[in-house]
């Protein structure tokens, strides 16, 4: 299976990436997963070279990993998002096959899953997505935190979920737990907030 690269996506802020062991720790991981090498050298080299030429200001790193070994590192300027964001509930349900396999519990170029779930208003920041069983799992491009009788809570990997880096340290630090979040428990929530790496917290709302 090469016709896909692990990826990754993390913040590079005034020369300093952010979270950086985690993501690499989680690329290896996927490289391992799908039986590729992992090219430390060449990946070290393209790290400085991203450092070197991104010194200053706030930048969006795309790192990825092809099938052949080559390292292809990107960045764009981080540009601040307004909060809140507005998010929008998935009109249909991800299929289960889908939400507890490969393209979802690791991070890759394969995103026509995603893509489907795209919002189509400008105004919406990203769709919260469920599976077949009424579980709430995580957005397009990040996890999501609802707040539920008076505590933020964040879906458990089980329910078919990317293992974000930003959702493993908001868990490290005590700000969320993991709960099943249900459709059920929508009308209920106290509050709602998008969550990665790249971005950070961002508080949300859900429309819609």
């Amino acid at each position: 299976m090469a016709d896909f690269d692990i990826v990754e996506t993390l913040a590079l802020k005034e020369g300093r990436f952010v979270h950086l062991p985690l993501h690499l720790a989680r690329m290896q991981g996927a490289a391992q997963h799908f039986g590729r090498a992992w090219p430390e050298a060449a990946i070290d080299q393209a790290l400085a070279t991203l450092r070197e030429q991104h010194g200053q200001g706030d930048w969006r790193v795309r790192l990825a990993l092809a099938g052949d070994g080559r390292v292809a590192p990107q960045a764009q300027p981080l540009l601040p998002t307004a909060t809140p964001v507005r998010l929008q509930l998935a009109r249909a349900p991800l299929a289960n096959a889908v939400a507890r396999g490969d393209w979802v519990r690791f991070k890759t170029s394969r995103r026509e899953h995603y893509a489907a779930f795209e919002p189509a208003d400008a105004t919406v920041f990203d769709t919260v997505l469920f599976n077949e069983d009424g579980e709430l799992t995580e957005t397009t491009r990040g996890n999501v935190a609802v707040r539920l009788d008076g505590r933020w809570v964040t879906p458990p990997l089980h329910c078919g979920l990317l293992p974000g880096v930003g959702r493993a340290v908001q868990l490290q630090q005590g700000r969320v737990v993991e709960q099943v979040v249900r459709l059920d428990d929508v009308p209920r929530a106290q509050g709602w907030a998008f969550v990665n790496s790249l971005r950070g917290w961002l508080d949300a709302q859900l429309v819609g």
